[in-house]
């Protein structure tokens, strides 16, 4: 078996490697811009840096070509919203504000009226 490795195939791999390079480098650098989003919507941060670093390189490509990559960019910044929309839906809320039950002294509390089939029950000192 004879392999034949031309001057064309290095220099088309090599320039492969470089754009994966260059797209990684730019969505760490999208990612590190939207740092202040990652508390309050991880996964649109994600979402945003998957869409836009491919989109970084748009002109390299024709135009038939880059349609494909536009809409790949829309469905994945929507599923990044929708995701983070329903994990802020599902969280468990705390009540605004709860009514203050009146505090009874135990010299106040009224007698309790005696029904036999009732038990009152007293703590012991």
């Amino acid at each position: 078996m004879r392999l034949n490795i031309t001057d064309q195939l290095i220099s088309e791999f090599f320039s492969g490697v470089a754009a994966v390079v260059a797209v990684i480098a730019v969505g760490a650098f999208i990612m590190f811009l939207l740092k202040g989003l990652g508390k309050k919507a991880p996964f649109t941060r994600i979402a945003l840096s998957l869409a836009l670093a491919p989109m970084s390189l748009i002109n390299f490509l024709g135009r038939n070509e880059s349609t494909a990559l536009v809409y790949f960019a829309m469905a994945i910044a929507l599923l990044g919203v929708i995701i983070d929309g329903l994990n802020h839906l599902l969280q468990p809320r705390e009540r605004a504000e709860t009514k203050a039950r009146p505090v009874i002294r135990e010299e106040e509390k009224p007698e309790a009226e005696s029904n036999p089939g009732v038990f009152v029950w007293e703590k012991a000192e």
